[in-house]
């Protein structure tokens, strides 16, 4: 038996096919249970990254400005996993509240961060820590 109703797309034919034959969708609170649940796993490796980073800046670099570039754990990844970890925690909370608002806080920080990154950062380390500082910047990405 089929549903008689207007069909938008082939999705929705799908979905109200599915519901004709006696197969439920999901409702609107099993779904929104899935996006609090990204929004908690994203958040929480987000937290665990950084909890990383920190744990490697501290004893692998024996302090948080080592004298060399650190490239082990996390950095042996990404070039700057704090970053990525602070910005995965935000869009983390973006999903577990359901908030516009933290998705476009969480897109404007990355930007700054990604800008910041560009801009002072990575000249910054180059200046610091010169051909070493190249060479770990070309096997490691950004």
């Amino acid at each position: 038996m089929r549903a008689a109703t207007a069909v938008r797309s082939h999705s929705e034919l799908i979905v109200t096919e599915s519901w004709a034959r006696g197969i439920e969708r999901p409702s609107v609170r099993e779904r929104l249970f899935l996006v609090t649940l990204a929004g908690a796993l994203l958040g929480s490796a987000g937290v665990f990254g950084y909890l990383w980073c920190a744990w490697d800046f501290a004893f692998t670099g024996l302090s948080f400005g080592p004298s060399v570039p650190v490239e082990r754990g996390a950095y042996g990844f990404l070039r700057h996993p704090m970053y990525f970890s602070l910005i995965a925690v935000l869009f983390g909370e973006s999903l577990f509240f359901k908030s516009w608002k933290l998705l476009e806080y969480a897109s404007v920080c990355a930007l700054l961060a990604h800008i910041f990154v560009l801009l002072y950062e990575e000249p910054q380390m180059v200046k610091k820590w010169g051909t070493s500082y190249l060479q770990y910047a070309k096997r490691v990405p950004r």
